[in-house]
């Protein structure tokens, strides 16, 4: 069988291309013939820089067609056509970007839905009139629909009933760093926080230096990420000055998969700041290399991030991050680190082998 993969920006290598990723060798291994649409060639040496492996292709579409950033909701109807392009090309299509349900596509990996994520502030009514076509093609196809939804989380698949009508699977992210042997988490480690995401706006990274000001000055932060936003970078640079915390809290862009794995196995907490994160697979990456992580007590994270580790305000987060550091130990980094066994990426492959074979026999 001819299957596409609809990942524009698969080389960005982030949570989203990971499960791109593991789903076109997931098909390889299946047997099946795989194109892959994006907008750029496929970067071999990254993916074996970030993920520790190449992605197996059997051939690339390289179409970037947008009016907007690559990352913007409102290129749905250019992705429409880029998807339909690779229809033509192939017998079953798997969108894992758009976050959207688009014609020609059968499965539609959604880590969280379009209209759901539209801004609502000043420029609402503008966007609602945008994403009126859309709408009302949701509303009219919706009980035709022939595609599979796939969600990232029930926090995310909660969403994505509200707004298209349709139950959509859970099926969980993988995540490539393995439980450590036993005698690997058994080092002390610094008190040291790191907080792992690309640099961008949106990621609320500016309130991890707000949060060291109030945490205890013994304990160091660390953010490390693919830099994408001049702006954010800076925005996050000034807040660092003007706090006084150039020496707490320090900033490493594209770090290689097993650089971030000595930093994460170097650090005692993991601090998400995101609210309403839809699953994190930063997180659960953390908690694997014995990392306790502190997150945001909103979205996807709840369902996995013991309600211990929780916080819902700046202050109770710096309370929260001393109190993982005092508690850190060898044995609690074990119990973390087994509590990420059920998003091993053999348990994701099998899962979705499972359902693709169940959608397509």
């Amino acid at each position: 069988m001819i299957v596409g993969v609809f990942s524009p920006v698969i080389n960005w290598c982030g949570g989203a291309e990971l499960v791109a990723v593991s789903i076109i060798n997931a098909l390889k291994e299946l047997g099946h013939q795989v194109i892959v649409l994006t907008n750029e060639p496929l970067n071999q040496e990254r993916f074996r820089r970030y993920f520790g492996k190449s992605v197996i292709a059997d051939k690339q579409i390289v179409f970037p067609l947008a009016f907007f950033p690559s990352t913007d909701l409102k290129n749905v109807y250019t992705n429409a056509i880029r998807t339909l392009t690779l229809k033509l090309k192939c017998q079953v299509v798997i969108d894992t970007f758009s976050r959207a349900v688009l014609p020609g596509v059968d499965i539609s990996y959604i880590h969280f839905p379009l209209l759901s994520s539209v801004e609502v502030a000043a420029p609402y009514f503008r966007n609602r009139v945008f994403f009126l076509l859309y709408k009302n093609y949701l509303k009219s196809f919706r009980d035709s629909f022939n595609c599979e939804l796939l969600a990232n989380s029930e926090f995310t698949a909660k969403a994505i009933k509200t707004e298209t009508g349709i139950d959509a699977k859970v099926l969980y992210p993988p995540v490539i760093r393995k439980i450590p042997e036993r005698g690997a988490l058994v080092k002390e480690r610094p008190n040291n926080v790191v907080t792992v995401g690309r640099i961008c706006l949106g990621k609320n990274l500016d309130l991890i230096p707000k949060i060291a000001k109030l945490a205890r000055k013994n304990i160091t932060f660390t953010i490390a990420g693919m830099l994408e936003s001049k702006e954010a970078m800076n925005r996050l640079l000034q807040t660092v000055k003007e706090l006084e915390l150039s020496g707490r809290v320090q900033i490493f862009t594209d770090v290689s998969r097993e650089q971030l794995d000595l930093l994460l196995q170097r650090s005692k907490v993991y601090l998400h700041p995101r609210i309403n994160e839809h699953f994190g697979i930063s997180i659960v990456e953390a908690m694997a290399l014995g990392c306790t992580p502190v997150v945001h007590n909103s979205g996807g994270p709840r369902e996995f991030v013991p309600p211990k580790f929780l916080y819902n305000s700046i202050k109770e987060a710096a309370e929260q991050v001393e109190k993982a550091i005092d508690d850190w130990s060898p044995i609690q980094a074990r119990k973390t680190s087994e509590l990420t066994q059920r998003f091993d990426e053999e348990i994701f492959l099998k899962q979705f082998t499972n359902i693709f074979n169940s959608h397509f026999h």
